[in-house]
């Protein structure tokens, strides 16, 4: 199947530097950290086959053509696409609609995209900033739907939403590489709760799931 992958806060430069760098199993964080040899071995895994297509927004996000971009990669036959993420997007096509008005008006479009086409899309979110009475997200506190910044429309046509956990202030840096994840919404099935934890490999730049580790030893 097809990927579209619309990254609005880097190039497609960065994002391709990234996704190389994975498929070798290399953090490429600068030009001498890879070989040219690698970079093409790196370039035909993920390019090779023309199933990825990257979006060049060239930058520029405030039209209001993302919309129409985003429906014409799905007709392009991506199966899959990946929006990073709704913060920025919601200045797109929005028709003057501002806030709360703004992310109704984003989410309604995308949902008749995804029907239309039969499409999976994965939306990125952020955060609200939490209140100062209560342990902080960088402190690795795990988000609860009323968390998700912007509209409700967000929580109520989306699926499946995951979130993630992280303590970014941690004292070990294995600590601190640590990502802990939970479903919060299964519209299908009704499971939710927590789903295991993963750690980011800064070598490698990838992942690597705990299968030891199904369940929190503690509890957030």
């Amino acid at each position: 199947d097809k990927i579209g992958l619309i990254s609005l806060e880097e190039s497609i430069g960065d994002t391709a530097t990234r996704l190389i760098g994975m498929s070798i199993n290399k953090n490429i964080r600068f030009p001498k950290d890879v070989t040219e040899e690698e970079a093409r071995k790196g370039y035909e895994k993920v390019f090779g086959d023309e199933r990825l297509i990257l979006l060049d927004h060239q930058g520029s996000v405030g039209d209001s053509s993302l919309l129409d971009r985003i429906e014409y990669l799905s007709a392009l036959g991506c199966k899959y696409l990946i929006l990073d993420h709704i913060t920025i997007a919601v200045s797109e096509g929005a028709e003057g609609k501002t806030g709360n008005e703004a992310v109704d008006k984003v989410m309604s479009s995308l949902l008749k995209i995804v029907k239309r086409y039969n499409i999976h899309l994965t939306l990125i979110s952020h955060l609200r900033k939490s209140s100062g009475d209560s342990k902080s997200f960088e402190e690795g506190r795990m988000a609860s739907l009323d968390d998700i910044k912007g509209s409700g429309s967000i929580k109520q046509i989306s699926f499946d939403i995951v979130t993630f956990a992280r303590n970014m202030m941690a004292t070990e840096k294995s600590d601190r590489n640590i990502v802990k994840f939970a479903v919060l919404k299964s519209r299908f099935t009704g499971d939710t709760g927590h789903c295991g934890q993963a750690t980011y490999n800064n070598d490698t730049g990838r992942l690597n799931y705990n299968q030891d580790n199904l369940a929190f030893k503690e509890v957030i």
